[in-house]
């Protein structure tokens, strides 16, 4: 036996050891961890953030070209929009603008006059309506994507167009198709996708994809993302995001001013934590070696310091209230100064358990405010007569609007209604019954050789008599009651008081100051 506390003591010491060394460890590699990947979120971030600014600046600005372009093609066209050359003109600005697939001549009724590339299909008829929207602002102003006549998803340039006395004339258009090569395409290059799963896209300023890697998503909806709520408010930023399609993302995005359109450049978060976890595996790999070096050490030390300390243990296993007035303290002969001011306060302990063991005993049985049992003693109580077989009833009792009576008369008045209520149970149980404070206002009463039948008469009775009465504050106290007994109700413990617990709760809702049976 003492071969076995000595191998449990050491072992325990070890574990002690061992949690602490880590506890440590965990702390260190979780810090190391949380910075590393809070390290790599900021530096996705940043980086996602330098190419969103500057692909947009680089769109923004051949917009800006465009713009300036179409308005100075603009200003020296309107001068005469019937002259014999336009097709020539508008095709040399075409040529020179190769981000832009179609442009029109459009008159101030909206009527294509003339196109580069040279289209006899629009030519004469009415510009569409989403185009039209815009031509009548009179003003330079980027479109939202729309479907062209031959199923384009494109975007209009219009550019304004006036004579001079300042009276609106028609427009250029440009057109830029957006399925296929355009300025996204030389803009973005092969930065559009990364092999970690990173990519950028383009939303117009209705929050549809313009641009995007998969080319079938190109139209899409998707003012729902976060970012491109911020985008459509006018907002640049930084975010961590569920994205439309599920995936968690760390996305970057930046306003264009020029186009009012936004871009966004993001990671997956997964990327983050791969990497993060990589260095997790490296710190664990250089140093466990390191921990079980340091074990070895600390556990041969244990065994040197355990012995004084395993005989107090083997001591201290043995003690209880039957051996307590036996058995003295072992005597300790020990280099540790710890061991040996342990020995002193076990022989002082003992001496002083041995004198104040009665009125524990009898602390740890009862209630402290009412003077009855405690909830414990009453698991005790149920205990040995459920083991016994011993027939019993159990009655749960809660004083109704005690809150009430606690706020309005203080906590102070409130102790004095839960000791009156206790007094006035004793006086009508006398000697049949034994009564718990269960916890709060909730009070218990045991009646053993008792049926379900006599237990909620005399419920009835308790109620009754706590109802006539004034308590403390004046006023009269009444009770909820729920009732069930053993073994008809049930024969396990928990389910008993609950049983009874549901009986109290049912009272309650019935209007209170009732009785109710499980």
């Amino acid at each position: 036996m003492v071969h076995r506390g000595d191998f449990k003591l050491r072992n325990l010491v070890n574990a002690i050891v061992l949690i602490s060394v880590l506890t440590t460890l965990g702390a260190s590699i979780l810090i190391s961890y949380y910075n590393e990947k809070k390290s790599l979120t900021r530096t996705t971030f940043e980086l996602n953030k330098a190419y969103a600014d500057k692909i947009a600046d680089t769109v923004d600005g051949l917009f800006s070209n465009l713009k300036q372009g179409l308005a100075v093609t603009g200003e020296y066209l309107q001068k005469d929009l019937k002259r014999p050359d336009m097709f020539e003109q508008l095709e040399l600005f075409r040529l020179n603008h190769t981000s832009l697939n179609t442009i029109s001549l459009i008159d101030r009724s909206g009527i294509i006059t003339n196109t580069s590339p040279y289209n006899s299909d629009v030519i004469g008829k009415k510009i569409m309506p989403d185009v039209e929207k815009l031509f009548i602002q009179q003003r330079p102003i980027i479109s939202e994507p729309f479907y062209t006549n031959a199923n384009y998803l494109s975007v209009a340039i219009i550019q304004p167009l006036f004579n001079e006395y300042g009276e609106f004339i028609g427009a250029l258009g440009g057109t830029i198709r957006l399925h296929e090569t355009n300025m996204f395409n030389v803009v973005l290059g092969d930065k559009l996708k990364g092999e970690d799963g990173s990519y950028f896209f383009v939303v117009s300023s209705g929050g549809n994809l313009i641009y995007h890697p998969d080319p079938a998503r190109i139209g899409d909806q998707v003012g729902e993302n976060p970012a491109v709520r911020e985008l459509l408010q006018g907002r640049s930023g930084m975010r961590r995001l569920i994205n439309t399609k599920g995936v968690d993302m760390l996305a970057s995005y930046t306003y264009m001013k020029e186009s009012r359109w936004g871009i966004v450049a993001q990671t997956p978060m997964k990327v983050v934590l791969a990497d993060s976890h990589h260095l997790v595996r490296q710190v664990l790999l250089y140093v466990i070696p390191i921990v079980l070096a340091f074990m070895f050490v600390i556990y041969m030390l244990i065994r040197k310091m355990s012995e004084p300390l395993l005989r107090l243990a083997n001591y201290a296993a043995k003690l209880s209230t039957n051996n307590l007035e036996q058995e003295d303290p072992p005597r300790i002969h020990s280099w540790m100064y710890e061991a040996n001011k342990l020995h002193k306060a076990f022989s002082l302990a003992v001496t002083h358990l041995r004198t104040e063991f009665d009125d524990l005993s009898h602390i740890s049985q009862t209630d402290p405010l009412t003077g009855v049992y405690n909830r414990r003693t009453m698991e005790l109580f149920m205990q040995n007569l459920i083991s016994q077989q011993n027939p019993f009833a159990i009655l749960v009792l809660d004083i109704d609007h005690f809150k009430k009576v606690n706020d309005t008369y203080g906590h102070v008045i409130g102790d004095k209604v839960l000791q009156f209520l206790a007094e006035s149970l004793q006086n009508s149980l006398g000697k049949s019954g034994a009564i718990f404070r269960y916890g709060g206002e909730e009070f218990v009463i045991l009646l053993p050789n008792t049926s379900l039948k006599t237990a909620m008469r005399r419920a009835e009775t308790a109620r009754k008599s706590m109802a006539e009465a004034r308590g403390p504050s004046g006023k009269h106290i009444t009770v909820s009651i729920g009732v069930a007994s053993f073994p008809d109700t049930t024969k396990d413990v928990d389910e008993l008081i609950a049983y009874a617990d549901k009986a109290l709760y049912r009272a309650k809702s019935r209007g209170r100051n009732r009785v109710e049976s499980a």
